[in-house]
């Protein structure tokens, strides 16, 4: 050996030593690079895990929420989770499964603001590919999902007058739906009818929640009758959610009021008496699209009648007069009503009533609203004023009755409780798109006006929006019903 390979061999250079090396630093790095792969691979299969599992729990969390206006809130929790989120995904476990554990499902409700929160919480195991290399062999993914719901404060609203027939039943049992959709124990809900009067059949309670099995039994079986005391129907169903109490009202505030006609009486303390009645007239004119002969050329004035029972105190009925310009004239040559029903009041008149402070008395036509673009006190004027004093003619009651029932409404919207308040409308068959009174004018255009819908030539922009319902006929009040649960729920969320 020469002397060169010696010194070589001395000075530790032998090349099949530094082979070993070299395979060993190969496969310290390679278990490097896989144990890096590994975890990058696992971790990307963990992230999409995550995301999954977080669409499944918001999911799960909405659909709660939702049906906290009825049914099983944490069934339906259970059951909107499993579709997105299912057994076996991308390998991992339902074992234990997710959805039986104590944490999963949760809600509590704020009772000063009227809010309910759903929380749904999840976690699953992933079993890992390379990570399994460091001692890794599953990773836990957990996510949580949150979702509100504002609770409801809504006053009912029902026409329970004659004019409605055999179609009642559909609109009983379309009500009696509505009444099921919301959640007995965090929502409120008055019922209230009216037709010659306006009666509370289920007062809004204080406390959260209502008797839902009473007020849908309290739904009349079969038609009251009577007539269409619409401005005392929507007055008591605003008083009914001005009876909550300041501090506690629900976030969402709602009138729902049904109807197949038009408001046709003024409510005031006629004669001096303690507590108001209502003065009214039929519809007019005469219209062919009218079958159910609720129309007429020669309307009477009748009354007068309490606000609350209904019940007649004084019988007037009387025909009015019709020109023939299709014009009703003044009462008088030998329409014989008494004295203290020949002038019609400065102001309504409202007796019935329990919350604090809510206004018992409106001007009979206003400027600050507006019909078809044009004042109101023009578009549907009183006339022939007598020493400021305007004549109980078939003209002027019919106005007046429409007036108020406008401007109850704009009051209603604009009432400064906790919460502004929305109002829905629903009318129902033929009479709804006639044009009828003085102007002539549809009852649905009156209901829009009510609802403050958007868009309407008369929608006021600083006032909550409502809609609007028109169901031709009795088969079509519960599609009206569910349009406007579902408004309901729009808002909820």
């Amino acid at each position: 050996m020469s002397e060169e390979a010696n010194n070589m061999k001395r000075q530790g250079s032998d090349p099949s030593k530094q082979d070993g090396f070299a395979l060993v630093y190969m496969a310290a790095i390679l278990t490097g690079v896989l144990l890096f792969t590994g975890l990058a691979v696992d971790s990307g299969r963990a992230y999409v895990v995550k995301a999954q599992l977080s669409k499944a729990v918001d999911g799960a969390a909405l659909a709660a929420a939702r049906n906290f206006n009825g049914g099983n809130p944490q069934l339906e929790a259970t059951r909107i989770f499993k579709a997105n989120f299912a057994d076996g995904y991308m390998g991992t476990s339902y074992s234990p499964d997710p959805t039986t554990a104590a944490n999963f499902f949760s809600s509590q409700t704020d009772p000063a603001s009227g809010v309910n929160i759903v929380t749904i919480t999840a976690s699953t195991t992933m079993p890992t590919s390379f990570m399994r290399l460091g001692g890794f062999t599953q990773v836990q993914v957990g996510s949580t999902g949150q979702a509100t719901r504002r609770m409801v404060d809504l006053s009912l609203v029902l026409d329970v007058s004659g004019s409605i027939g055999a179609q009642w039943g559909a609109v009983r049992d379309a009500a009696r739906s509505f009444i099921n959709s919301f959640d007995g124990a965090h929502d409120r809900l008055a019922l209230l009818t009216f037709s010659d009067g306006a009666k509370v059949l289920d007062a809004m309670p204080s406390g959260r929640g209502f008797n839902k099995a009473k007020v849908w039994s309290d739904v009349p079986n079969s038609l009251p009758g009577g007539s269409t005391a619409m401005v005392e129907g929507m007055y008591r169903g605003w008083d009914e959610l001005r009876s909550v109490p300041a501090g506690t009202q629900s976030g969402l505030r709602i009138i729902v009021l049904f109807t197949d006609g038009c408001s046709n009486s003024v409510p005031y303390t006629w004669g001096g008496t303690a507590t108001a009645t209502g003065l009214r007239t039929y519809d007019f004119p005469q219209n062919a699209g009218d079958t159910f002969g609720q129309t007429w050329n020669y309307p009477h004035v009748t009354g007068l009648y309490d606000t609350q029972s209904g019940n007649s105190s004084v019988g007037i009925g009387v025909d009015g007069l019709w020109s023939a310009h299709a014009v009703p004239t003044n009462l008088n040559g030998g329409i014989a009503v008494p004295a203290y029903a020949q002038w019609m009041p400065a102001m309504s008149f409202h007796s019935y009533h329990r919350s604090t402070g809510i206004p018992t008395a409106f001007p009979l036509q206003t400027n600050l609203l507006n019909v078809n673009g044009v004042p109101q006190d023009v578009a549907r004027k009183l006339r022939d004023p007598v020493a400021g004093k305007f004549p109980s003619q078939i003209w002027n009651i019919n106005n007046a009755s429409r007036n108020l029932v406008e401007i109850v409404a704009d009051a209603a919207r604009n009432d400064n409780g906790d919460y502004k308040i929305r109002i829905y409308t629903i009318g129902m068959g033929q009479l709804v798109p006639l044009l009828l009174g003085t102007m002539p004018e549809t009852a649905a255009s009156i209901l829009v006006r009510m609802a403050n819908e958007n868009p309407s030539p008369d929608y006021n922009s600083a006032q909550l929006a409502g809609k609007y319902f028109y169901a031709q006929t009795a088969a079509q009040v519960s599609p009206a019903f569910e349009g406007i649960q579902n408004q309901i729920l729009r808002l909820s969320k």
